[in-house]
């Protein structure tokens, strides 16, 4: 007997056919429909295909999970065996089978095997999908996982995909091409998120953009190894397929263990990337399942790292507090160097104790006077790293995250803690919990700068999963018990950015360079899936220590005004005129922040490759704060107009550019009425001629607020 089940969720609707002893299949997912019961009865006759020459006799359904056992050779969502038999099961015995509006979750067994599954699938009410599945061993023998991948089916129209991909430096780069293959496959395997390949992707129709098209947007939840596959078969059913990548005998499940697979999150927009981003952005704000703010604002972070990097200089750090305070910072954060023999990168880390002769009296003066000048004080850490110079390592070289009597490289002279050690886990949780038990500390800056190798465990089995488990576990310990303290998932840049870390954590450094003109590119990739408060954006220095590349103080600022703001930089060596110009642009950010961190992002499509416009507009469509970034030189010699259709269409707006365009006369015998100041202008004119835009420098900015009259 089939049936068809609907889920629903604001605009979104996944519809669903079971039938008799198969697990059900997903046969729509897009905008809203809701159907009749003769509308369902007429959906039954149309899932019926004709069956090709040369194939098997029957039309194989993609069900929720694809298996080869099923007649499914390409996407074979299960891999494994126990001791070299039942490697091919079929779950045709449906235990059970609940659905609500929202919801389905699926109970099924191979009675062969003596596997059995649950799928859960869910479709919020921010039109996000949540999906995992767990499965269970309930023979008496071991069974040998190998893969378990989560399975969503495309529209035969998806033709277009956007992949993430990076490196250090140089994060959330953005590449478009066409599905023209059977099969696309990314790995990452080095035991974090990483850099290279986050385990992020969007499809859509053809040319797809900002503000139009259809878009799926795919997102796998997870801190570790991951796979993701875009599989097109011969039939031209499409399917993506997202997974941890489980190394070799990583998960060994004895009888009545577990494996549950990391949720993978996805979302349908029918509005372009705009739309869907809004999806992601609204899920992680509003949703119970992310840790909250510690405050209801995100406080203006500066940093001591390329202050001082290694060399702590009391006086110089109570210069530096004093000037952070005067010119409007609300957190002051030691980096590294103030733990014991950490005067170089090449020792001290395990050892998270206070160097006394650095701090003699400790960290208290120094919380003393943050907290006098009203700001909060925040710390670095990296806990799960140790130096093999240092007295961790001497005391217990065991507890390194090693396969025994192999090699292995350093990365930047350290190896990894095995957290999933007891003993490990118990002195890194003491470590941090006295520290933060003995000195007032509202913030933790938590870094992990190296790829695991041979990452196993002291039975030489492979240890990523449970690296990954136990660092979660951690973490949401000292959340527990300490739940005023917010941290940072910092890991060489993003190379730790998903929705897994984000469970425990409260915001994402998203990148170590500070150089405007990459994070133009970075923070607009991390901008689909995240949203403004999460992106930790600092800025630096007029020469960018990662790039060489100078840069104004307005240009720099202003490209980190649409994230969770803050910088790095020996304050006490700029001039009076740009600590008032830093000044005035902080207290601006403050006047704007809460309109950033809650608005709806706005990306504008463009026609000039080196223009990078955004912006946010808050739901009652009354106020917008954009940006205009010239970052290349222009493609035309007059600028285009600037269109926004995110506003009321019947309202009238004061638009006021918020910074001087002062130093463009010789690009401009003639200006525009927009740098007089101030224009009244409708939404309607705005959305569809457009305000005229000047003509700009290379890497300079226009910030423009709205506010409806």
């Amino acid at each position: 007997m089939s049936k068809i089940i609907s889920l629903h969720g604001n605009t979104t609707s996944l519809i669903l056919a079971s039938k008799d002893a198969d697990l059900p299949q997903i046969v729509y997912w897009g905008g809203s429909l809701k159907l009749s019961e003769a509308e369902e009865q007429q959906l039954l006759t149309q899932l019926v295909r004709p069956v090709p020459q040369a194939f098997l006799d029957e039309d194989v359904p993609l069900t929720l999970i694809p298996l080869w056992g099923n007649g499914v050779f390409q996407l074979n969502a299960l891999s494994g065996c126990s001791n070299g038999k039942n490697w091919a099961p079929q779950f045709k015995k449906i235990i059970s089978l609940d659905s609500t509006e929202s919801s389905l979750t699926v109970c099924a067994l191979d009675e062969q095997s003596e596997l059995e599954l649950k799928i859960n699938l869910t479709i919020n009410q921010w039109d996000v999908i949540e999906h995992d599945i767990t499965l269970t061993n309930l023979a008496t023998q071991d069974y040998q996982l190998n893969e378990l991948l989560l399975s969503l089916p495309l529209e035969a129209q998806v033709s277009d995909m956007m992949q993430f991909h990076g490196r250090w430096i140089h994060e959330f780069q953005t590449q478009r091409s066409k599905i023209d293959q059977p099969c696309y496959v990314v790995e990452n395997l080095k035991g974090r998120t990483s850099n290279d390949n986050p385990p992020l992707l969007i499809l859509g129709n053809n040319g797809f953009n900002q503000q139009s098209g259809a878009v799926y947007g795919f997102h796998l939840g997870w801190s570790g190894n991951h796979t993701y596959k875009v599989n097109t078969l011969s039939d031209g059913r499409k399917l993506v397929q997202f997974g941890e990548k489980l190394l070799p005998g990583e998960i060994l499940l004895a009888h009545g263990a577990s494996y549950r697979t990391p949720t993978l999150y996805a979302s349908f927009s029918a509005t372009g990337l705009n739309g869907f981003s809004h999806n992601f952005h609204s899920f992680i704000r509003q949703s119970d399942k992310f840790i909250p703010h510690v405050l209801p604002y995100r406080p203006i972070h500066f940093n001591t790292w390329e202050a001082m990097y290694f060399e702590h200089n009391l006086a110089q750090i109570s210069q530096l507090i004093e000037r952070a305070a005067a010119i409007g910072v609300e957190r002051f954060i030691l980096d590294d160097g103030w733990f014991k023999g950490r005067n170089h990168e090449r020792a001290g880390l395990g050892d998270w104790f206070i160097d006394k002769e650095k701090h003699p009296q400790g960290l208290t003066p120094i919380i003393e006077q943050v907290l006098a000048n009203g700001m909060e004080f925040g710390l670095w850490f990296e806990p799960e790293m140790v130096n093999p110079d240092s007295d961790l390592f001497r005391a217990h070289p065991e507890w390194m995250l090693r396969v025994q009597d192999y090699s292995q490289p350093l990365g930047r002279y350290q190896y990894v803690l095995n957290l999933a050690i007891p003993e490990a886990y118990d002195y890194i949780h003491q470590c941090i919990y006295d520290l933060l038990s003995e000195n007032k500390i509202s913030y933790i800056k938590w870094d992990m700068n190296r790829d695991l190798v041979q990452a196993g465990s002291n039975n030489g089995q492979a240890g990523v999963h449970q690296q990954v488990l136990a660092t979660y576990r951690l973490i949401e310990q000292l959340h527990r018990e300490f739940p005023h303290v917010e941290i940072e998932s910092c890991a060489s840049g993003g190379a730790r950015a998903d929705l897994g870390i984000l469970r425990y954590t409260n915001r994402v450094w998203t990148s170590d360079c500070n150089d405007p003109y990459e994070r133009q590119s970075i923070q607009r990739g991390f901008s689909y899936f995240f949203p403004a408060e999460i992106m930790g954006s600092h800025f630096g220095p007029a020469q960018a220590h990662t790039t060489n590349r100078l840069s104004t103080l307005e240009y720099r600022i202003l490209t980190n005004f649409f994230g969770h703001l803050g910088f790095e930089q020996n304050l006490l060596e700029l001039t009076d005129a740009e600590c008032q110009q830093l000044t005035h642009y902080l207290k601006l950010y403050k006047q704007h922040r809460e309109l950033i961190h809650s608005g709806r992002l706005v990306r504008i499509d463009t026609i000039d490759n080196g223009q990078n416009i955004y912006g946010v507009v808050n739901p009652a469509q009354t106020q917008a704060l954009f940006a205009i970034a010239q970052n290349d030189f222009p493609c035309n010699m007059i600028a285009d107009k600037l269109r926004i259709s995110d506003l009321n269409p019947d309202a009238t707006y004061r638009v006021k550019l918020l910074n001087a365009q002062d130093n463009t006369g010789y690009l401009m015998k003639k200006s525009v009425p927009l740098c007089a100041g101030e224009l009244v202008i409708s939404g309607k004119l705005i959305a569809e001629i457009g305000i005229q835009l000047p003509i700009m420098h290379p890497q300079s900015i226009l910030l423009m607020s709205f506010r409806e009259i």
